[in-house]
C-alpha cells in the first residue's frame, strides 16, 4: 500500500491560511460598496439587504475562522495527484476492525463542510470525504472542467487504487448525488450500495402531458415549472458563462456572499443554519479562491455529461422536506432499486450540515443493512 500511495504522490495535509489573508478579507468587506436600492425586507428579488448587512458585520467583526481551521485539522486529511490534478480528501479510519468504507460527496454551493459535523458521529466506518475538482483544495483538470461521470471515475480510482478498498458504499447530494449514481451504475461489483439525499429533476415528469400524470406527479410538474421560471436562472449562468461570473466571485467577498447565501436560504430549512455555518462556507471559498472554479462543474454537466446507465445496487433515500423540488416517492421507487426510504422530519438541501445527528443515524442504519445483514 505504501508503494501505491507513493505512486499517487499521497501526502498528509493541514489547512492553514496566514493572518494577512484573513485581514485582507476583512478589509475588503469593510470597503465594500452596497447597492443603491435595497430589498424590500425579504428575499423575493434576491439576497435580503438587511440580512446580508448583519452577516457581513458578523463575518468581519466577530467570526473566527481559526476555530473552524483547528477543528478540521483534528481529522486526517491528504492530497494525491491523479491525471494532472491535485485531489484533497479526508480519510478518517475507524478503530473497528474490518470497518466498511463510506464515500461522501458534496455539491454546490457547499464543500466538504457539508459533512464535517459527521466526522465524530460516524466512527464505525472508514470515511472518505473528497473535495470535488475545482472546490476547496482540489484542482481542475487541464481542460478546465469535469463532469459528474468523470468525477465518478476519479473517485473510484481514489477508493480502490489509491486507498486500496475492495468495496465501499457511497452517498451524496446535489452534484454528489450525480457522482454517486455514476459510481453505482459503472461499478456495481465494488459499490455495495448508495445513499441519496435527492434525485435531481424528474425531467420526464416535467415533459409529460398533464393527462398522463397522477395528482402527485402533476403537482410536481407545476411546481418544477414554476421553480425553473423563478429560481433557475443561476443554472444557465453557471453553465454557459462561468468565467464571466468568476471575475465577480473572485474579487468581491460581498458579491460572493450575496450569490451563495441566497442559495443557502432558498434551499435549506433556514432556521437550522447559523451564521458560523455560512461564514465557514464563505471563508473557505474566499481563501481558496474557488468560487469561480467550482461553478465550472455546471458547464461540464450541462454540455459533456454522458447518459447514466442502470442502477442495480441497493439504494437508500433520505428525503429532507425543505430540499429543492422533492420528487414524488413513487417516481423514485420506479427509477431506483430502493431498499430504504426515510422521510426526514426537518432539513433541506444541505442535509448533514443542517441535521447531522439525523443524517448520521440514517446512513448508519443503511450501512448496517449493507454490511451486517
Amino acid at each position: 500500500m505504501a508503494d501505491e500511495q507513493s505512486k499517487w504522490n499521497m501526502k498528509s495535509f493541514r489547512i492553514h491560511f496566514a493572518e494577512r489573508e484573513i485581514e485582507d478579507l476583512r478589509a475588503r468587506i469593510r470597503s465594500s460598496r452596497l447597492p443603491l436600492v435595497e430589498s424590500a425586507g425579504d428575499w423575493s428579488l434576491g439576497t435580503d439587504s438587511a440580512y446580508l448587512r448583519s452577516l457581513l458585520r458578523y463575518w468581519c467583526e466577530e467570526y473566527d475562522w481559526g476555530r473552524e481551521e483547528e477543528n478540521l485539522n483534528r481529522f486526517p486529511q491528504f492530497t494525491c495527484e491523479v491525471d494532472g490534478m491535485t485531489i484533497h480528501f479526508f480519510h478518517i479510519r475507524s478503530e473497528r476492525d474490518h470497518a466498511p468504507a463510506l464515500l461522501l460527496t458534496h455539491g454546490w454551493p457547499d464543500s466538504f463542510l457539508r459533512y464535517a459535523k459527521l466526522f465524530p458521529l460516524l466512527t464505525d466506518f472508514n470515511l472518505v470525504v473528497p473535495s470535488l475538482p475545482g472546490f476547496a483544495f482540489s484542482t481542475l483538470p487541464p481542460k478546465g472542467y469535469m463532469n459528474n461521470a468523470e468525477t465518478a471515475e476519479l473517485w473510484h480510482r481514489l477508493m480502490t487504487a489509491v486507498l486500496g478498498y475492495k468495496e465501499y458504499a457511497a452517498s451524496g447530494g446535489d452534484m454528489g448525488r450525480g457522482v454517486t449514481c455514476y459510481l453505482a451504475a459503472n461499478y456495481p461489483q465494488e459499490v455495495r450500495g448508495i445513499h441519496l439525499t435527492d434525485v435531481g429533476l424528474a425531467a420526464d415528469l416535467v415533459a409529460a402531458p398533464d393527462e398522463t400524470l397522477n395528482a402527485a406527479e402533476l403537482a410536481y410538474k407545476r411546481k418544477a415549472l414554476e421553480w425553473q421560471r423563478k429560481e433557475g436562472a443561476y443554472i444557465s449562468l453557471n453553465s454557459t458563462k462561468p468565467q464571466t461570473l468568476a471575475f465577480s466571485l473572485s474579487d468581491s467577498p460581498v458579491g460572493m456572499a450575496a450569490y451563495l447565501v441566497e442559495k443557502y436560504c432558498a434551499w435549506s430549512d433556514w432556521e437550522l443554519l447559523t451564521m458560523d455555518d455560512l461564514c465557514d462556507c464563505l471563508t473557505l471559498y474566499w481563501l481558496t479562491n474557488t468560487a469561480g472554479t467550482a461553478i465550472r462543474a455546471y458547464h461540464a454537466n450541462s454540455f459533456t455529461l454522458p447518459t447514466l446507465g442502470k442502477i442495480t445496487v441497493p439504494t437508500a433515500i433520505a428525503a429532507f422536506p425543505h430540499d429543492v423540488l422533492p420528487v414524488p416517492r413513487e417516481w423514485i421507487e420506479r427509477n431506483y432499486p430502493v431498499c430504504m426510504y426515510t422521510e426526514m422530519p426537518r432539513g433541506g438541501h444541505f442535509t448533514a450540515l443542517e441535521q447531522p445527528e439525523r443524517f448520521a443515524e440514517n446512513i448508519s442504519a443503511f450501512m448496517r443493512m449493507l454490511f451486517e445483514s
